[in-house]
Formats: C-alpha cells, sequence, structure tokens
C-alpha cells in the first residue's frame, strides 16, 4: 500500500511539472558578419532553442533601416533546429545594413543579436582600354591570364597571373577564398602575404610583379591598404581594376585586365 501510494505521489508530482511547462518564442544566434564585399556579404546564424513549440521558420533578415524585421529582406534557411552561413547578394555598394537571424514558432517571432556592416565602394577611376595596364613609368598589354592554386604557405589558395608578349613582366594577385572560390565583385584591401592558411575570404589581395628582364625595374610587392576592384559577373569572367597601386615605388598600377576561363 505504501509502495503503491509513493508511486501515485510520484505520477502527480511529475505530471504537475509537466503541465507548467511555459514555451516561449524561439532563442535565436546571430553571427557577425563575414566576407563583406560590394553587393555580397556572408552571414550566419543559429536556432539555440525552440522554446517549447516547433519552429516553423528560420532564417536571416536585413534592412538599411534598424532593426531589420521579417517584413524587410528576408531568406528562408529552414525550419526546427539548425545552422546557417552562405553568401547573400543584392546589397548596393557604399551603404550600410542591419541584419539579424529570426525564428518562428506558435509564440511568435525572435530575433538574434542585430549586427550592422557596411558595404565596399565601387572603383574610383573607369579605364577604358582592355587588357591594358599603365605602369607609370611604362605600360603592358597583357595577352593572357592564368589560373592556378598557389603553392607556397602564404600565398592563399587562388592566383591570377598574366603575360605579355611584348615584356617579361608578369602581374600575380593573390586571394584566400572559400573553398578556393573564385573572387567575388568588390573591393579589395592589399596585403603583404596572408597570416594564416585558413580558407576564409576577407576581402584581401596580394599584388606582386615579377620581372626579370634586362634593365627591368624588377618586381616587388604593392604596399598595404590599397584597393583593388573586382568585377565577377557571374559566369567567372573576373576583371580587375587597378586605380593607382603602388608596387615596390616603382609601379604605379593604372588599368584593368581580364579573366576568362
Amino acid at each position: 500500500m505504501k509502495k503503491l501510494l509513493f508511486l501515485s505521489l510520484c505520477f502527480l508530482i511529475f505530471s504537475c511539472e509537466i503541465e507548467n511547462i511555459s514555451s516561449t518564442a524561439p532563442y535565436m544566434i546571430t553571427y557577425a558578419p563575414e566576407s563583406v564585399l560590394t553587393n555580397t556579404a556572408n552571414l550566419s546564424g543559429k536556432v539555440l532553442g525552440e522554446g517549447g513549440n516547433n519552429i516553423s521558420e528560420y532564417g536571416i533578415v536585413w534592412s538599411e533601416t534598424y532593426p531589420p524585421t521579417i517584413s524587410d529582406t528576408k531568406r528562408i534557411e529552414g525550419e526546427r533546429l539548425g545552422f546557417f552561413s552562405d553568401t547573400y547578394s543584392g546589397f548596393i555598394a557604399n551603404t550600410t545594413y542591419y541584419c539579424a537571424s529570426y525564428g518562428i514558432n506558435d509564440l511568435g517571432i525572435a530575433y538574434g543579436q542585430v549586427f550592422e556592416f557596411t558595404t565596399t565602394s565601387e572603383p574610383d577611376c573607369e579605364p577604358t582600354i582592355e587588357n591594358y595596364i599603365d605602369l607609370g613609368q611604362s605600360n603592358i598589354i597583357i595577352n593572357s591570364v592564368d589560373y592556378e592554386n598557389p603553392s607556397g604557405f602564404n600565398d592563399g589558395n587562388v592566383e591570377f597571373e598574366t603575360s605579355t608578349w611584348t615584356s617579361t613582366l608578369r602581374m600575380l594577385l593573390q586571394f584566400n577564398e572559400v573553398d578556393g572560390a573564385l573572387p567575388l565583385t568588390g573591393e579589395y584591401t592589399t596585403v603583404f602575404e596572408y597570416d594564416t592558411q585558413s580558407i576564409k575570404s576577407n576581402g584581401e589581395i596580394v599584388v606582386s610583379i615579377i620581372d626579370f628582364g634586362f634593365g627591368s625595374l624588377g618586381g616587388g610587392s604593392a604596399l598595404v591598404d590599397q584597393k583593388v576592384y573586382v568585377d565577377n559577373d557571374g559566369a567567372n569572367t573576373i576583371t580587375f581594376i587597378f586605380c593607382g597601386v603602388n608596387v615596390s615605388d616603382d609601379y604605379d598600377l593604372l588599368g584593368k585586365f581580364t579573366y576568362n576561363p
């Protein structure tokens, strides 16, 4: 009899606990934007908890006004629990946006932390001659552009190398992109080398010149914190635009050239 009474009491307590569980809106996490370029940005988020009710929809929202809501631009990424991270497009150059993850269940809508990011600018020059680079003291006409994976530890994972029939000079452009993908449209900042081999686009570029020809100025690397503009047309045809990039104080690059796969 005592055993039966004990079991009945335990059942009553357990039942009360179940009935008193309260539901809430979802618990969302937003991660800081990465790889922000002219019209693309990598945005990420995660569902930390459903709040006692199944999440019917979660994803990312963004807007030019604070705070962003599902009434603004919204991208649905899934339902229930999950993590998402993707490169989103359609942004306007040199514009500030606010983004946040969101989740929806029967109790309502919840948002993660709001982050602010600003897209990069478009080039401040308009070179008109195709595959032509003014070097400051001379110029070159680029006849071909080769794509390959660099072999050096700090050279990134995507490289473009030019060649010309009338000069021994070659230009090297190196990127460190997610999954070794081709660089997207945007403004890239020159660095001397990459600090790590982590495969993560960060809007940086290494610009170098190699020239061992007789009477040449030699080679060198671009000074840091200069801007190179990349235009990817979506079909992997990429144009590189230079609006005055200084390399080893001997070259001042102005012009553009295109890689066609």
